[in-house]
């Protein structure tokens, strides 16, 4: 069997043609792989775009939306490029490929690369090899002819590389016309992030710090937003509280671009943002702060140098300060919370910044007001929040004035004794403080309170008529006053007892001697004066009411007291005996509950009764009173001593005090109760209380007739003791007569004999 050499040329150069198409092949699947996801990509694009634009979906929508694509996608580029991609692309493939799209050749390419194969192996067949060989050399000649190209679908191809230029030219174009939006898509459509769209309408809130808003607890909370772009008509403003609260509340419009919504009193920290139209403003934290508080405040008052005062700490509970002029004010206090400043402002239009303490909370600043006004002390915060109740104070710049003096007598009458003491209680007061208190006194004769001297006739002119009479005024003098309390320069009040004793001005035991300043048949008149701390110029000088006194015999003021406790005791027994009456009728009254027609009218008689009561003891009271300010005039004139005054007033002012205030008012309602319950024990009772009440009175009136003895006996032992005096000096003057004419001498005048011859 003859073999035959398989041409070399024929294979090289069907394979080269093979390859060349296997590569077109493989391209055009990518090409129409690429054109299908560059389609899908578009028709994704186009909805998703309109879609999430219009109603920025949320991140599950997108998400659902993506994977829905990739699935449709991922399924058709499998189906249509990974799996063709995959199958392997024989040359018998390309040949039958070949061969469907030119049916002329018959399948004479697909019946040459099958006896190329068998002919280059060199095996052994039952056809015929020249025949093969014949076959392969013809199409040899033919392969150059034969349009592979054919094999390809090129519309196909052309369709999806003309959907993938599209696709390229759509994003393209998007880039290029706005890439901002572009990103934003892909960003939020295909990597799921939350990147916002921008919004047509913007809306922001104005007055945010960095922080976020801060308000003083309690306060209301404003809030406002402007609105750029399109103005929507409604903007909700929508709020979670930190304790869960939410909500939202429609917001005022309230400007061109503004929307305004005010939450009253708003107590916990809360966080807020704004929604209208599709502007969706930033997420605020409003955080709620306490205000700074005030705490230790001081003020002190400086005073003009002239008033020679001290520095003074206003109370804390002052509420109005009245300072002299060119008075000035140190503030001092401290904050609960750091503060930037803190400052005075005065009358709502001065302000005064203090200094700050290096730990941020203390403060410290001096004022001279002008003029009155409202002080108001405040502080801002690193929040800027001012304090919630600022400590105000009224300031007053007031003229000084002068003193007021009131001094009221206590237990002496206008009658006095030249021996008396005058005691009161004193009360001095001074706007801005006192220097000087003092007592003066005036004493002129009696028949020449108001003096009116005639002057005598010129000496050069007997004939003249005397000169008409002149007012002269008898001028005040200093008198030792007892005060029971030192008076302390600077105090603004002074209240004290205070006590004037005559005997400062009594010489000679002679009550009537020319030697004693004070004695009867005069008149004394009483004043204390007092200074104040005014300046620069000279004090203020105030007088206090001028109380005047008729000096009298100690006989007379005997006299005129003896008449008032007649008086007093004649009035104690007047009520001794009505008091007796009552009893009486109380006792044989008519029950007021019998069945007897009178009953009604004993009844009212027995109120009558029991009112009556209730007066008696009101007069009974003032008879004690009465009587104890003649015992005490008594005392103060030195007409009874200190000891038997007490035991009048044990014996006298004391029980009546009593009976005013327990017996009267309980045998009133004795009576009363039998008036209504007709209870003949309580009748009794009311009787004994009658009984009682009259033999207490007969006790009282039986001490008072005895302290009438004994100042009559008083006044008997002072007549006789004046007698003696007398007669003593009688005796002393016909002595010293004698004397004067055994030795032949005489006294000068005006010389007065010398006491040591009294004895």
């Amino acid at each position: 069997m003859t073999t035959l050499t398989s041409p070399v040329t024929s294979a090289p150069i069907a394979r080269a043609s093979f390859d060349s198409l296997r590569g077109r092949v493989r391209q055009g699947l990518r090409i129409e792989g690429l054109g299908f996801l560059a389609i899908m990509l578009v028709a994704y694009a186009v909805p998703t775009l309109l879609t999430d634009r219009a109603l920025r979906l949320e991140w599950a929508f997108r998400a659902v939306l993506l994977a829905s694509f990739v699935v449709v996608v991922g399924r058709q580029i499998w189906r249509r490029t990974i799996r063709p991609l995959a199958v392997p692309l024989g040359d018998d493939e390309m040949a039958l490929a070949v061969e469907r799209q030119v049916p002329e050749i018959r399948q004479a390419l697909i019946s040459t690369v099958q006896f190329e194969r068998v002919l280059s192996a060199g095996t052994q067949t039952v056809e015929s090899r020249q025949m093969m060989a014949a076959v392969v050399d013809d199409v040899r000649a033919r392969v150059a002819s034969l349009p592979f190209t054919r094999a390809i679908n090129t519309r196909r191809v052309a369709r999806y590389g003309a959907g993938l230029a599209l696709g390229v030219a759509f994003f393209g174009g998007w880039a290029a016309v706005d890439f901002e939006s572009l990103w934003r898509w892909g960003a939020r459509n295909l990597a799921l992030t939350n990147v916002e769209w921008p919004r047509y309408t913007r809306l922001a809130f104005t007055g945010v710090g960095e922080l976020g808003i801060r308000i003083a607890q309690g306060d209301a909370l404003t809030l406002r937003v402007d609105v750029a772009g399109p103005i929507p008509e409604q903007v909700f403003l929508f709020y979670e509280f930190q304790g869960g609260e939410s909500g939202s509340e429609p917001m005022s419009r309230t400007g061109d671009g503004e929307f305004t919504l005010t939450m009253e009193s708003v107590l916990e920290n809360l966080t807020v943002h704004a929604e209208g139209g599709d502007g969706l403003s930033e997420s605020v934290s409003v955080h709620v702060v306490e205000r700074p508080r005030i705490e230790s405040v001081e003020v002190e008052v400086a005073f003009p140098s002239y008033m020679e005062k001290a520095p003074e700490k206003v109370p804390a509970t002052e509420g109005e300060l009245r300072l002299p002029r060119g008075a000035s004010l140190t503030v001092r206090g401290r904050s609960h919370k750091p503060i930037q400043e803190a400052f005075l402002l005065f009358d709502n239009d001065t302000k005064v910044a203090m200094t700050k303490a290096a730990d941020g909370h203390g403060f410290e600043g001096k004022l001279t007001p002008a003029s009155g006004g409202l002080l108001v002390i405040d502080v801002i915060d690193n929040d800027t929040l001012g304090a919630g109740a600022p400590p105000k104070l009224l300031v007053r710049i007031v003229d000084d004035k002068a003193p007021t003096i009131d001094f009221k007598m206590r237990g002496i009458g206008s009658l006095i004794t030249a021996r008396a003491r005058i005691p009161g209680d004193l009360k001095v007061k001074d706007d801005f403080g006192l220097r000087e208190l003092a007592g003066k006194i005036r004493v002129v004769a009696d028949n020449a309170a108001d003096p009116r001297p005639t002057t005598s006739p010129d000496p050069a002119q007997p004939d003249a008529a005397p000169t008409s009479p002149t007012k002269t005024e008898v001028p005040f003098e200093d008198a030792e006053v007892l005060f029971g309390a030192t008076l302390k320069p600077g105090v603004l009040r002074y209240e004290t007892n205070a006590n004037l004793d005559l005997l400062q001005f009594r010489n000679d035991p002679d009550e009537n001697s020319d030697k004693n300043r004070v004695r009867p048949g005069m008149l004394l008149s009483l004043r204390f004066q007092a200074k104040d701390n005014f300046g620069p110029g000279e004090p203020h000088l105030a007088l206090g009411e001028t109380l005047t006194f008729r000096v009298v015999t100690a006989e007379k003021l005997l006299e005129e007291l003896r008449r008032r406790q007649v008086e007093q005791r004649m009035e104690l027994e007047r009520i001794r005996d009505e008091e007796r009456t009552a009893m009486l009728e109380v006792k044989e009254m008519l029950n007021p509950t019998a069945d007897n027609e009178k009953a009604k009218a004993a009844r009212l008689r027995l109120k009558a009764l029991s009112r009556q009561q209730t007066t008696l003891g009101r007069r009974t009271a003032f008879v004690g009173e009465s009587y104890f300010r003649i015992l005490q005039e008594f005392e103060n004139n030195r007409l009874l001593e200190r000891k038997n005054v007490a035991d009048i007033e044990a014996a006298v002012t004391v029980p009546l005090a009593a009976l005013a205030k327990e017996s009267f008012p309980g045998t009133s309602r004795q009576v009363d109760e039998f008036s209504n319950g007709g209870s003949e024990e309580v009748r009794s009772s009311a009787v004994a209380g009658y009984e009682e009440i009259l033999r207490r009175l007969d006790t009282i009136i039986k001490v008072m007739e005895q302290a009438e003895t004994l100042a009559a006996l008083i006044e008997d032992l002072k007549g006789v003791i004046k007698a003696e005096d007398t007669a003593i000096k009688e005796v002393e003057k016909r002595l010293r007569e004698e004397a004067e004419k055994a030795l032949g001498t005489k006294p000068s005048d005006g010389q007065k004999p010398d006491k040591s011859d009294k004895k």
